[in-house]
């Protein structure tokens, strides 16, 4: 629906940026320094805006400023816009020294070796001179950063809260969890290692509210048991992988993510396998943006490793590794059941 020309006649960038500068910053004096401007040139850049829309837009306090449910949806508009104007500048500038366009995607960990990579790689074949930036995240900072316009395209579970307004979802493939430790790992290979054996141990995993926590919680209930209570949180697979190569420590993790490292001798997978819900990747953009075409043909790869890594799986009856590599045998999912007495088994050190 195109503006209406009287507000597309009064509305300039500088009033985008001091509501968002107000958002923030929640002080007018504050607010019109960061866009250089003084406080009354903002207080009358303010008052037109509010005009030309018909809304208050902010409300006046004695400690300051707050937007109003009008002020909110615009904020959120304004930021949008803000950010598509740095992004064509970016683009122009891009282009000019000979790049054919720009390409901002977000990806959770472990959609990285699975999607993420060889879809970006699967561009830069096809259009060697796409930049590209790349953030992973969890998915709650994915999908932020999708709704403010720092990302083009994100792939992603869905976050806990569920909470997608502006964003387009359409499912790419589901993918198995594997409970993993360092190689060499005194669990490493036994198949007769339970759910209340592991439970024993120190676990490193994401913090609460993200899906892979979400997941490792319900595995626990799904039991009939507690989470374990000995944790270290970290969202970082970095922390993760030094942090169980130094110890006994046991972790969860999607199973392509598991076999990428193991592959590389850095971790082991427990012959065990997690009883519950696989991981839903989703492809992720906003809703009221087109795709630019170096983010639609990324997307394109998207659908054309699903497909392929469908149809492989399906022609040879074996589930696939996610990195390339030869077809593995799925873990022994073992029903989970209490040792015998009341000993408890402990793995040696």
């Amino acid at each position: 629906m195109p503006s209406s020309p009287a507000l597309l006649g009064r509305l300039r960038a500088r009033h985008l940026a001091l509501v968002v500068a107000l958002d923030e910053r929640r002080s007018l004096r504050r607010a019109a320094a960061d866009i250089a401007l003084t406080q009354p040139a903002a207080t009358k850049l303010l008052h037109d805006l509010e005009d030309a829309l018909g809304a208050p837009l902010f409300e006046r306090h004695a400690w300051g400023m707050s937007p109003t449910p009008y002020g909110e949806t615009f904020v959120h508009h304004a930021r949008g816009m803000l950010n598509d104007l740095a992004r064509a500048e970016a683009d122009i500038r891009a282009q000019r020294s000979g790049a054919t366009g720009s390409l901002r995607v977000g990806g959770a960990t472990g959609a990285v070796p699975r999607f993420v990579a060889p879809a970006i790689g699967a561009l830069r074949e096809a259009h060697p001179k796409v930049r590209v930036f790349a953030l992973i995240n969890t998915s709650e900072v994915l999908v932020d950063a999708l709704r403010r316009g720092d990302l083009d395209v994100a792939v992603t579970p869905r976050p806990p809260d569920d909470d997608l307004d502006g964003i387009e979802t359409r499912p790419l493939a589901d993918e198995p969890l594997a409970f993993v430790a360092r190689a060499g790992h005194p669990l490493a290979g036994r198949t007769d290692a339970t759910l209340p054996v592991l439970r024993a141990l120190t676990w490193i995993v994401p913090p609460p509210g993200s899906p892979l926590r979400r997941d490792f919680d319900a595995i626990h209930a799904a039991a009939g048991a507690r989470p374990p209570t000995d944790l270290i949180e970290t969202v970082s697979i970095v922390a993760t992988l030094a942090l169980l190569q130094s110890s006994d420590a046991l972790s969860l993790l999607p199973e392509g993510l598991a076999h990428h490292y193991e592959n590389q001798g850095l971790l082991a997978r427990l012959a065990v396998a997690p009883s519950g819900p696989d991981t839903r990747y989703e492809v992720m953009m906003r809703s009221s943006r087109p795709l630019a075409p170096a983010a639609a043909a990324f997307v394109e790869a998207l659908d054309r490793l699903a497909k392929a890594e469908a149809g492989t799986a399906a022609g040879c009856g074996a589930r696939m590794p996610r990195d390339g590599g030869p077809a593995s045998k799925t873990p022994e999912r073992v029903p989970v059941r209490r040792p015998p007495g009341r000993r408890k088994p402990r793995p040696s050190s």
